[in-house]
């Protein structure tokens, strides 16, 4: 079989696909992707038995049908290559794959593999039930939900439920909340029209991979669930993955509603304030201490063991409270590093209650919020 493939359309469909695979998955086949050649396309699967992404190419010129696993070392033979038309003959006895270009021919019997001639060797994504619930969802609101909430996902796995993204579906918006019981995301999306209330726990690495695939546009997603496993359709990929199964901390018991104490600052000044003083913080415990009184914010670290310490004071709008509160730099840094607004509001109570943390102006629709736990003082 002869087929002809933009090297470029090839590289970034192989590409974005293919961190989808395991290396270390316990069927070896499945660290392949998958080829099903039909007429003028090819349709790229990728999965690690959990998560499986698929991607539809267009060729050239109209040819047969084949299913075959290819070996993932064709991307770093794409990788060199300029942009222009790629020529694979596949030998369908074989499945051994040459492949020419403008300068060069390049033959491999590692890139091809037998599956079988419906492919049935290649592992086969769980299938999502007749009674599932589907609504549709803007791309642009599902990469926002996704990129806004997922550095707050807990790493480990003693809970879950936390190492994924909860998708809160309500009629007339969707809420997405991510938390590590340190830190929590709430990005609310407005304007919905879902007609139900559900809920499901997207697992991290689906997650990760649809933030890298959904683009920014007008284009709807279609999201569609049952009780075990979730499916993505989106205009140039579908993703089926297992959801996490669990129920999820109940976050609005921990968000405090009456905040008597709120501090208005520049985000990107006070971001950069505290990049600098938290090298001077203790390694262990990596506290900086935040001194608010009126119109102004101190911010403050130091290790005694090494006799390192730092304070810088910033300007803000306050009132004439007196407050003291600490926090862990990093998750601070991290925080102020994943809101676009100008200035943030911080709204606080005392030194022993989480800080909330909100743009000062939300985008139109949505309503992002963003709590952290203190560090007690010594």
């Amino acid at each position: 079989m002869k087929l002809t493939v933009s090297r470029t359309e090839l590289f970034n469909k192989l590409s974005a696909v293919g961190k989808v695979i395991n290396p270390k998955t316990p069927m070896p086949v499945a660290e392949n992707f998958l080829f099903n050649i039909e007429k003028s396309k090819i349709t790229i699967t990728a999965t690690d038995l959990e998560t499986t992404l698929t991607s539809v190419l267009s060729l050239e010129d109209e040819v047969g049908e084949m299913i075959l696993a290819v070996s993932p070392k064709l991307i770093e033979v794409l990788k060199e290559m300029p942009e222009q038309l790629i020529h694979f003959n596949i030998d369908e006895d074989s499945f051994k794959i040459d492949i020419t270009n403008e300068s060069g021919n390049y033959k491999g019997d590692f890139l091809g593999i037998n599956v079988g001639k419906e492919g049935e060797e290649f592992p086969k994504p769980r299938e999502i039930s007749e009674e599932n619930q589907s609504f549709e969802l803007a791309s642009e609101v599902l990469f926002n939900g996704i990129y806004k909430t997922s550095f707050a996902m807990a790493e480990e796995d003693s809970r879950p439920t936390m190492t994924g993204i909860l998708f809160d579906i309500f009629p007339e918006n969707i809420t997405f909340v991510a938390t590590d019981a340190h830190k929590l995301v709430k990005y609310n999306a407005l304007g919905m029209s879902n007609g139900f209330e559900a809920s499901f726990i997207l697992p991290k690495k689906p997650a990760q991979t649809l933030k890298n695939i959904v683009v920014k546009s007008d284009d709807m997603v279609k999201i569609s669930f049952d009780e075990k496993n979730i499916v993505f359709e989106l205009p140039d990929f579908m993703m089926k993955c297992r959801r996490i199964e669990g129920r999820y901390p109940n976050y609005n018991t921990v968000i405090q509603q009456n905040n008597p104490f709120k501090m208005i600052v520049d985000r990107g000044v006070l971001l950069s304030a505290v990049k600098r003083v938290k090298v001077f913080s203790n390694e262990g415990t990596g506290l900086i201490k935040l001194n608010i009184t009126e119109n102004n914010l101190n911010i403050s670290a130091q290790d005694i063991d090494f006799s390192t310490s730092a304070d810088e004071t910033l300007v803000c709008q306050y009132g004439d409270d007196v407050l003291e509160i600490s926090f862990k730099a990093k998750l601070l840094e991290e925080i102020l590093s994943n809101i676009s607004s100008t200035e943030v509001v911080f709204e606080l109570t005392d030194s022993t209650k989480p800080g909330i943390i909100v743009p000062l102006k939300n985008e139109e629709k949505e309503e992002l919020l963003m709590l952290l736990m203190p560090m007690f003082l010594n």
